[in-house]
């Protein structure tokens, strides 16, 4: 019984860890020399993902009729809004970062941790902290008047050792959409001068 519940254990944080083919992934293939498969990696890199463009289309918006500094005012506060501190502006090039900070405990790892310790007596690393970073660029449209926003989340995550244990893009289409909808709603205030 101890074995299968060993096993069982084994298996959980294997999981959560997520060993296995993301160590492969990230750092190549070997191949029969030991050497690393550098050709592979590189061709991965410029090669687009099969998602691109529905990434691009939900992180992009056009907007008519405002200038393109109006606009980046406008993503300052709107970031602003949303709790993000504004880290680096670069206005002549139409540039925005915000950074947030937040803890990033989940519930799951820390029943992971306790069961690892009662049973095997190791200590897990679990999350604790993360940055939020938003990334806005505001550029001219392709036609006259047409201003384009493009804005991208992500976050890293630190484990309670201080070391990085995710390092993602955020996808979640109702955070793009709430940044979007405070967007048009403040650039409609602005443009009523209310």
């Amino acid at each position: 019984m101890s074995k299968i519940l060993a096993g069982l254990v084994f298996f959980m944080v294997f999981q959560m860890l997520n060993i296995g083919g993301a160590f492969a992934d990230t750092f190549g293939q070997e191949n029969n020399n030991g050497a690393k498969d550098t050709a592979k990696d590189a061709s991965r890199v410029l090669s687009l993902a099969s998602d691109s463009m529905e990434q691009r289309q939900l992180q992009s918006r056009k907007f008519q009729d405002v200038s393109e500094e109006k606009v980046m005012s406008a993503c300052v506060h709107v970031l602003q809004d949303l709790g993000f501190n504004i880290e680096n502006t670069e206005p002549m090039l139409g540039l925005v970062k915000g950074v947030k900070s937040r803890e990033a405990v989940e519930g799951g790892q820390v029943a992971g941790k306790i069961l690892m310790a009662a049973l095997l007596g190791v200590n897990m690393p679990i999350d604790k902290n993360q940055n939020m970073v938003s990334s806005i660029v505001v550029s001219s449209g392709a036609t006259q008047n047409t201003t384009i926003v493009r804005v991208t989340f992500s976050r890293i995550v630190w484990n309670d050792v201080n070391a990085v244990s995710k390092a993602e893009r955020l996808e979640d289409p109702q955070i793009y959409q709430e940044f979007y909808t405070k967007l048009s709603k403040s650039l409609f205030l602005e443009a009523e001068s209310i």
